[in-house]
């Protein structure tokens, strides 16, 4: 027999994925949601808090380029996708200009948030925005991208940093117990990354049961 046990198991937008797992595992057996794993104290509470924004006249001029491009590709005979389309436009949202000004409001009222945190951004180059507001409230923070040392993370796991910066790489894969707060800058259109990356907060502390 063949048993497999994933955190999620249907996975929006990867049909050939989901035939993979159906053929070779077979049905969903038995189902232990969030919901259950935390009332019964396996994984810890969390609140989620949302914080408004809203466009730029910049990012509205870079939303009409996109349309723009797409009308001129039309005209050229080369038409964009729907996906195309939905992904050049969710670079804008995940990239808006208010959104480290909305996050820095937030930290003026909530300092206590930057502490054992993970920092999710879409690229680097808006990370590197970030780090100037960082300065503000720590100097105990590091960035973790495809060219920078695995040891940002041992030392961020082990306590020695208040803060990570990172992109796609950290969604998965970890396990710091002691993270207290998940900050997404950017979030995929598919459910399973922002769960994975949501899930890196829930790990039960014996070093802090009141997490």
């Amino acid at each position: 027999y063949k048993l497999g046990l994933s955190a999620t198991p249907e996975r929006e937008y990867d049909e050939d994925g989901n035939k993979f797992i159906k053929r070779e595992i077979g049905d969903t057996v038995f189902e232990f949601p969030l919901e259950h794993a935390i009332a019964n104290g396996v994984l810890c509470e969390f609140d989620y808090t949302s914080l408004e924004y809203v466009l730029t006249q910049k990012d509205q001029d870079r939303i009409k380029n996109i349309y723009a491009k797409k009308a001129a590709r039309e005209a050229d005979g080369n038409p964009m996708s729907k996906e195309e389309l939905w992904i050049e436009l969710a670079k804008i949202y995940k990239t808006a200009e208010q959104k480290p000004e909305v996050f820095k409001e937030y930290l003026n009222k909530h300092p206590e948030a930057i502490k054992n945190s993970i920092i999710f951004v879409e690229t680097k180059d808006y990370g590197e925005e970030l780090l100037t507001i960082l300065h503000d409230y720590t100097n105990r923070y590091r960035t973790y991208y495809d060219e920078d040392h695995r040891q940002n993370l041992v030392e961020f796991s082990r306590g020695n940093f208040d803060c990570l910066v990172t992109c796609h790489k950290l969604s998965q894969g970890i396990d710091i117990q002691s993270l207290k707060t998940v900050v997404l800058f950017s979030s995929s259109r598919a459910k399973l990354e922002t769960i994975q990356r949501i899930g890196r907060c829930l790990r039960i502390d014996p070093d802090n049961v009141n997490k």
